[in-house]
């Protein structure tokens, strides 16, 4: 199959428009799309239950618990430097311009389900293009073919479409998304400060579970291991990236705006679908950060301001985590630097 989309792609885009070519690669005036991602440790492919060496501070070898992002808006770059969209095939991994990439298929300590999704499918008006770019994350609103809005990253799970359905994706605060959800297991567990008091009222801090506001988060396959100078040992170190601060009553899908957006802009002005895929890297995911350690608030980085761990996270995701300047209203916007988790390699 791949084979053949790879074959598709490059008539599709690099043969001149007069050339007879099959039926099912258009619609009308337009041109079938595929797009390829994968899953990557420096060189080396990721996968479920294979050990992962050299990520972080001290390499300690670590194995894949979850790996899924949503990607939208996602255009085609033409030679004058235009971007034209890609119009995405409604399925289960696709819907109003959002796709979910799933890496994980349940096997070694992944979880989840065995179902992954490496490819975004679409049609682009016929043309030849040279580069690409989509946001990492889902918008609050799109518009449908009427032009009446459609409710997306602050909507409910249970009713919402596919690939918006699926709970292990949605904050369990504002109903809105996990724009990147990226969990590993490190060698040894990640050793954490010692417990808090447990509140009063239980249902209180179940509901404060998950929050980027420092809220401390359990959520390891295993119970936390209280170790004899009073710190926890916990199996998962847990990226969980989504808008922050937002207001509205997210009940009635009525979220009026967040003060951390989170969407990452990611552009290659070179980029060729026929050869080429877009990897995502964890080595440079996880640059400057110790996955045996974790120094407090949530386990890992839930894009909290005060988390310790996310000031790393988000310089090497190149998004700002706080404000540049009072009233600067820049936290959760991109930097400027060039991406380095994601990047363009081989077709493999």
């Amino acid at each position: 199959m791949r084979t053949f989309l790879m074959l598709t792609m490059f008539i599709a885009v690099f043969t001149p428009i007069g050339v007879a070519r099959a039926a099912h690669d258009y619609q009308g005036d337009k041109q079938r799309v595929a797009i390829h991602f994968s899953l990557v440790a420096g060189n080396s492919p990721v996968r479920c239950g294979q050990d992962i060496a050299g990520l972080g501070i001290g390499g300690r070898p670590v194995q894949l618990h979850d790996a899924r992002l949503y990607i939208s808006a996602p255009t085609l770059i033409d030679a004058a430097g235009r971007e034209v969209a890609i119009e995405l095939e409604p399925n289960d991994w696709q819907y109003a311009n959002v796709a979910l990439l799933d890496f994980e298929d349940k096997n070694g300590k992944c979880v989840g389900n065995a179902n992954v999704n490496d490819t975004i499918t679409g049609f682009a008006p016929k043309g030849r293009y040279r580069g690409i770019s989509f946001l990492v994350g889902v918008p609050s609103v799109e518009k449908d073919r009427d032009g009446k809005d459609i409710i997306l990253n602050h909507s409910n799970f249970a009713t919402a479409p596919a690939p918006l359905d699926i709970q292990a994706m949605a904050w369990n605060w504002q109903a809105g998304r996990k724009f990147i959800k990226v969990e590993v297991d490190p060698e040894g567990g990640v050793t954490r400060p010692p417990l808090p008091p447990k509140p009063a009222n239980m249902a209180a801090a179940a509901a404060a579970s998950d929050k980027p506001d420092g809220a401390s988060t359990m959520a390891d396959a295993a119970p936390p291991k209280l170790n004899a100078d009073g710190t926890i040992t916990v199996s998962t170190w847990m990226l969980h990236l989504g808008s922050t601060g937002c207001h509205g009553d997210a009940v009635k899908g009525e979220i009026t705006s967040c003060a951390s957006a989170n969407r990452i802009p990611v552009k290659f002005a070179a980029f060729d679908p026929a050869r080429q895929q877009v990897g995502l890297d964890l080595k440079a995911l996880f640059a400057g950060i110790d996955l045996g350690q974790d120094k407090g608030f949530s386990t890992g980085c839930m894009s909290g301001p005060a988390d310790p761990e996310c000031t790393p996270m988000f310089e090497n995701l190149a998004l700002r985590l706080k404000e540049t300047a009072p009233d600067a209203n820049d936290a959760g916007k991109a930097t400027g630097a060039l991406t380095k988790v994601f990047r363009v390699e081989a077709m493999k």
